[in-house]
C-alpha cells in the first residue's frame, strides 16, 4: 500500500510540481511514464527513470523530459542508523546551493572552467515532509537522465590511465573554487560551509554504529588474512604500521577515520564520494572525453584527500598504482593551480598559490591519505566481487546489516582477489608515509 502511495505521487503529482519548479506553467501534460530499472538502485536510494512529454498551450509544439528521481530507501529505523536525512539533505544543498554558487563564480571571473558541466541539472528538490507521498521525512529529488547524452558508466571498478587522469583534473577545478573564495575572503565561502549538515562518524561520543561496524569488519577481515599470511608483512616499516594500526585502532577503527576528518588550511568542499561508481563517462573512439559526477551524499567539508585517494585506492591495479600514484597527483595539482590562476586572473608565481603548493599538498596528503585505504578495505569487496556476491551483500544490508549473514559474506565476498588486493594497498600506503597517521597521539 505504502509503495502504491509513493509511485502515485510520483507519477501523478511529482510532474506538476517539476513544471511549477521549473516555471513551465505555459505547458500541460500530455503523457507520463515512470520506470524503476534495477541496475540503478543505489545502496540508500531508489532510482526512477521519469518521461514527461507536454504540450505548450499556445503553439501546441510538444516536449519530452527525460529525468531521474532519486528518493530514499528504507524505514526509519534504516535511514537513522546510516544518517540518511543528513546525508540527502546536504546532497541537495550541493546542487541547489554550492554548485550554482561556483559556478557563478567561474562565470563572473571569465573562467574556461564551466560549473554547469559538473553533473547533472537539477529540476527539482525538496526535503521534510511530503504528505503524499508518505509520513515519514523525505528527500526527492530529480535531475536530467545524461545517459541519452551518451554518458555511462566506465569499467566496474580498475581504471586505465586516461579514466584517472579524467576524474583527477575533474575534482580538482572543483576543489579550486573553494580555495579561490579563501584567497579572496569571499563571504559566500562561510555561508556554504555552514550550510553543510555536519557528518561525523563521532559526534559528541556518540558513534555513527553501521560505519562503525562496517570498518571494523574490513579491518578484522585484513588482519586474519595477514595472520594466516605473516610473510606479506614484507618490511618492518609496514610490520610495524600494521601492528600499531591494529593495537590502536583495530577494535574501533571509527575513532582512526573521525581523526582524519580534521579541518585546516587545505579544507575544501567535497564531493565525499568521489568513486567510479558515482561518475559516468562519455566516449569518443572508445576513449574517455568528459565526465560528469553525482550522488554528494557524503559531502563534506575536509580534506581533499576524501575525494583524491579513495578513488586511486579503490581502482588503481596494481603496478599501475606503484608506476602513476605521483603522475596522477601532478596531474590533480596541475589542475587545482591552472584552475585557481584562471579564476583568480594571476600567474604561476602569485605568493596567494604558495600555501597550496606541490610540496605542501604531498605533506597534506601524507597526513591525511589513510582514509581511501579505510574506504577500501570496506568497500573493495562490493566492487571486486561477482555480481551474484555483491546482491547478495546488498540484501543484507538493506534488510539487517548487523546480522551474521552480513558479516559472512563480508568475509568471503571477492575472495583471495580481494585479500591480495588489500594487501597491496595497503603496502603501498605504507610505503608512501601515509600509515605514520596511526603512530601519532
Amino acid at each position: 500500500m505504502a509503495d502504491t502511495r509513493k509511485l502515485e505521487f510520483l507519477k501523478t503529482i511529482l510532474p506538476g510540481r517539476i513544471l511549477a519548479e521549473s516555471k513551465r506553467e505555459d505547458e500541460e501534460l500530455v503523457q507520463v511514464e515512470l520506470t524503476t530499472p534495477e541496475h540503478l538502485d543505489g545502496f540508500m536510494s531508489t532510482i526512477h527513470r521519469l518521461v514527461m512529454v507536454t504540450r505548450n498551450k499556445s503553439s501546441g509544439e510538444e516536449k519530452t523530459s527525460n529525468l531521474m528521481v532519486k528518493v530514499m530507501k528504507g524505514d526509519d529505523s534504516f535511514r537513522e542508523s546510516c544518517l540518511s536525512p543528513v546525508q540527502f539533505r546536504n546532497e541537495i544543498f550541493i546542487y541547489t546551493k554550492v554548485v550554482p554558487c561556483f559556478t557563478q563564480l567561474l562565470e563572473s571571473s571569465r573562467c574556461s572552467v564551466k560549473g554547469d558541466k559538473w553533473c547533472p541539472r537539477v529540476v527539482f528538490g525538496v526535503a521534510g515532509k511530503v504528505p503524499e507521498y508518505s509520513d515519514c521525512s523525505e528527500t526527492i529529488l530529480v535531475m536530467e537522465n545524461i545517459a541519452l547524452e551518451g554518458f555511462k558508466a566506465g569499467p566496474r571498478n580498475d581504471l586505465d590511465e586516461e579514466h584517472l587522469v579524467l576524474m583527477a583534473r575533474n575534482i580538482a577545478q572543483f576543489h579550486a573554487c573553494t580555495y579561490a573564495m579563501k584567497i579572496t575572503k569571499d563571504p559566500r565561502l562561510e555561508e556554504l560551509v555552514k550550510g553543510i549538515i555536519p557528518f561525523d562518524f563521532v559526534s559528541d561520543g556518540n558513534v555513527l554504529n553501521s560505519y562503525a561496524l562496517f570498518f571494523k569488519m574490513g579491518l578484522d577481515r585484513l588482519f586474519e588474512y595477514f595472520d594466516k599470511n605473516p610473510k606479506l608483512l614484507d618490511s618492518e616499516r609496514f610490520k610495524n604500521d600494521l601492528s600499531t594500526l591494529r593495537s590502536r585502532y583495530g577494535e574501533a577503527p571509527i575513532h582512526l577515520m573521525q581523526k582524519l576528518l580534521h579541518q585546516d588550511e587545505f579544507s575544501v568542499i567535497l564531493h565525499g564520494d568521489y568513486n567510479r561508481n558515482n561518475v559516468l563517462f562519455k566516449y569518443e573512439n572508445d576513449k574517455p572525453v568528459d565526465i560528469r559526477m553525482f550522488d554528494f551524499q557524503e559531502n563534506r567539508y575536509g580534506t581533499p584527500a576524501i575525494d583524491l585517494i579513495f578513488f586511486m585506492c579503490m581502482s588503481m591495479p596494481t603496478g599501475l598504482r606503484e608506476r602513476f600514484w605521483y603522475p596522477l597527483l601532478e596531474q590533480y595539482h596541475d589542475s587545482l593551480m591552472s584552475t585557481l590562476q584562471d579564476i583568480l586572473k594571476c600567474d604561476a608565481n602569485d605568493p596567494r598559490l604558495k600555501p597550496y603548493s606541490y610540496d605542501n599538498f604531498k605533506k597534506h596528503l601524507q597526513h591525511y591519505g589513510m582514509y581511501g585505504g579505510m574506504i577500501a578495505v570496506h568497500f573493495l569487496p562490493w566492487m571486486i566481487c561477482p555480481e551474484e556476491e555483491c546482491a547478495q551483500l546488498a540484501f543484507h544490508f538493506a534488510n539487517d546489516m548487523y546480522s551474521p549473514e552480513m558479516k559472512h559474506w563480508l568475509n568471503i565476498a571477492g575472495g583471495d582477489a580481494v585479500d591480495i588486493r588489500l594487501t597491496e594497498v595497503f603496502r603501498h600506503l605504507s610505503v608512501q608515509g601515509y600509515l605514520d597517521i596511526v603512530h601519532e597521539d
